[in-house]
């Protein structure tokens, strides 16, 4: 069983490195020039019906949801990147750079480096008071060997005085065996970076209306 998989991931390490594409801005620290060349790169385009390698976490916030949506709105979507410090497998995020708006809306877009000094690109595709959703692509690690992108989704859904948060992940593998190699990453590593990511964010939205709510009452 180990010599077929190690078969398996020879041969398609071998056919991925033949037929690789340069990255944009692959350099931890970017130059002008690679800035350019990364606002104007076109994305890859969104595939509705392909098949893609999904993992979903959620949470819940112990406030209503316009509470939370305007909070997201004002603050979180801009931060949300600071949530994400990675784990032992998955690292985290040191930095954003805008490539065009204020991460708000569709067409907005940055880079963004990771603490192994790889990076990604970020555009928003939907916005609006419960979703947030962006493509990640051009990602320099060794995931992005294997996927062409990746789309990202904040989902704000009503319970209650309460919300429930719900990040899905889906990774567009490039070729067949690519989701089959991802998959124990995915479902094991990936969604324990998520989970922790999306503690951190409710932890900062639940601190940050308690405050609110202080300042409204004294």
């Amino acid at each position: 069983m180990r010599r077929g998989a190690f078969s398996i991931c020879a041969v398609v390490s071998l056919a991925l490195g033949g037929c690789g594409a340069s990255l944009i801005g692959a350099d931890p620290v970017s130059s002008t020039a690679s800035l350019n060349q990364a606002q104007d790169v076109a994305r890859p385009e969104l595939e509705r019906n392909a098949d893609f390698e999904k993992i979903s976490v959620e949470t819940e916030i112990q406030a209503p949801l316009a509470a939370v949506t305007t909070w997201f709105a004002d603050r979180g979507a801009a931060a949300f990147g600071s949530f994400l410090t990675g784990t032992d497998n998955v690292p985290g995020v040191v930095s954003t750079e805008s490539l065009g708006g204020g991460w708000s809306k569709p067409g907005d877009r940055r880079r963004v480096v990771f603490s192994d000094n790889n990076s990604a690109l970020e555009e928003i595709t939907d916005r609006n008071p419960q979703l947030l959703q962006y493509q990640i692509w051009n990602l320099t690690n060794r995931t992005g060997r294997y996927i062409r992108y990746a789309v990202s989704e904040l989902e704000f859904i009503g319970n209650g005085q309460a919300t429930r948060v719900r990040w899905t992940y889906s990774f567009r593998p490039k070729i067949w065996p690519d989701g089959y190699l991802i998959r124990p990453y995915v479902q094991n590593d990936f969604r324990r970076f998520m989970e922790v990511g999306l503690q951190a964010m409710r932890d900062k939205a639940v601190a940050d209306l308690a405050q609110k709510r202080s300042a409204r009452s004294s």
